[in-house]
């Protein structure tokens, strides 16, 4: 109980925003989607979709992807990257660029997130790379970070008003943070909507063998209680955000059935709880990433049939033309 009494106390005396005006995470529906990176495949996931993730190359990606979206599916947007600066190792409250490519757009939109993924993790790999500022900031409980992150979605949320943040961390950051302060929290961004983690592997043993294999209702726990501490000492209609894998790719999924089994864990979790407001899966698109090829779910025929039924089940999806 100890730990949190003083949780909620650090939180009450950080400066956030209180009149801010937070996205509505209570909906008709369920939000699902598939994470994109290609904006061609927009019109592939529309019929067991309504939202769509998609990490920009650019700026000017984040105005095509917003054109593009003609089904009105709510946008994900991935902005960590246009934050962070590699040379101190920390993120920048500077998502102008963000705003003027969104604004650029032909397409209004209504309600956008905006997704933070892994930026704690971000800030500990830049601390391993030698940033001595970024070891600061984990020294500080990532004060730094979390101050910036909470003045940038201020911003945006200023910006548009049916916009909001969603927080996706890394399981590896949860276990290290869990190491560190076996008795406090995880921590999380405060004044993010919607919190998740990560762990792309066997739903009962995930992990690394340097840190571990743990069930993902571990990992899923930590952030749990995270979330309804925060949603306690300051209540915004906090949701738990699923994201489970869509891909094979060596020494992460392995084989088809182990991808089937974590989406299906992972609906069946998204219809018990009203708390958890959201599935994204990642991702749909092929990709190569650091010398590592990922088949992407549009081309495992059993992942789509799966989201379909998935979707069919929630009462999602779009008409989709002939």
């Amino acid at each position: 109980m100890d730990k949190y009494i003083a949780f909620v106390l650090v939180i009450l005396l950080s400066p956030v925003d209180i009149q801010a005006s937070y996205f509505n995470t209570d909906r008709p529906q369920k939000i699902i989607g598939s994470f994109l990176n290609e904006v061609e495949h927009i019109d592939e996931i529309a019929k067991f979709s309504n939202a769509f993730a998609f990490s920009p190359k650019n700026i000017d990606d984040i105005t095509r992807y917003l054109d593009a979206n003609v089904y009105k599916m709510l946008p994900v947007i991935s902005i960590s990257k246009f934050l962070f600066d590699p040379e101190t190792g920390l993120y920048r409250n500077d998502p102008y660029g963000i705003i003027d490519a969104i604004e650029m757009s032909a397409v209004r939109h209504r309600e956008i997130l905006f997704l933070l993924d892994e930026p704690l993790w971000t800030i500990r790999k830049a601390c391993c790379e030698g940033k001595p500022k970024a070891c600061h900031d984990i020294e500080n409980r990532y004060a730094d970070t979390l101050s910036t992150l909470r003045s940038v979605g201020r911003l945006l949320r200023q910006q548009f008003p049916g916009g909001g943040v969603i927080h996706i961390e890394a399981w590896a950051e949860l276990v290290l943070q869990k190491q560190a302060y076996p008795d406090e929290l995880a921590i999380m961004l405060d004044d993010a909507e919607y919190l998740g983690f990560d762990c792309y592997g066997n739903f009962y043993f995930c992990g690394s063998p340097e840190l571990g294999y743990y069930s993902q209702i571990e990992y899923g726990s930590g952030v749990w209680d995270t979330m309804q501490a925060l949603e306690s000492a300051n209540p915004i209609g906090r949701k738990f955000f699923l994201v489970p894998g869509g891909f094979l790719a060596d020494k992460l999924f392995d084989d088809v059935e182990t991808l089937l089994d974590q989406l299906y864990q992972y609906a069946y979790l998204l219809s018990q709880r009203k708390e958890i407001g959201g599935l994204g899966m990642f991702l749909w698109s092929d990709v190569i990433e650091e010398g590592r090829f990922f088949v992407g779910a549009r081309n495992i025929q059993p992942i789509v049939d799966l989201m379909t039924l998935i979707a069919q089940f929630f009462g999602v999806g779009n008409k989709i033309s002939p």
